[in-house]
């Protein structure tokens, strides 16, 4: 890699954790951390074992028992055994959940409209399709793990 492309993609990475940062802050502000914001948007996209979760949020199991049971704990979500396995527990959102969600999300596209905001108004369309591309990546990336379980 050449150095001039080396640089650019350090600046690259220092931008996409600083856009994390503001969406990260934006979820806090709505009383959910980011780890709580992660795991029940992977509860409402189906993805309800615990070990599942660990597996794409690329985190010891034992972490994401401590977030869930945070979230059992605030009524967010609720545990049920797996119909087709007793011993496996498995996920869902409650009400109260999906409304925590929701809100987070709320607060999650007004930050990046906000953020967006500073870009002209030319470049805001490119942004938000290079933040759809990642999107991909990162569904595919997911999709990978969850076919080699």
């Amino acid at each position: 890699m050449a150095a001039n492309q080396l640089v650019e993609t350090r600046s690259q990475a220092v931008s996409v954790i600083g856009l994390s940062r503001v969406l990260e802050l934006a979820v806090n502000r709505t009383g959910l951390t980011g780890s709580q914001f992660r795991a029940l948007a992977m509860v409402r996209a189906g993805i309800t074992s615990g070990g599942v979760i660990a597996r794409f949020l690329d985190v010891r199991p034992p972490t994401v028992t401590t977030v869930m049971n945070g979230l059992v704990d605030d009524g967010l979500v609720r545990r049920a055994r797996a119909d087709d396995d007793r011993r496996r527990v498995e996920f869902e959102l409650t009400d109260a959940g999906t409304a925590a969600l929701d809100t987070a999300d709320a607060a999650a596209d007004r930050a990046l409209e906000s953020l967006a905001g500073e870009l002209p108004a030319a470049d805001r369309a490119s942004a938000a399709h290079g933040l759809d591309l990642w999107r991909a990546a990162l569904d595919s990336r997911m999709n990978s793990r969850m076919s080699s379980r």
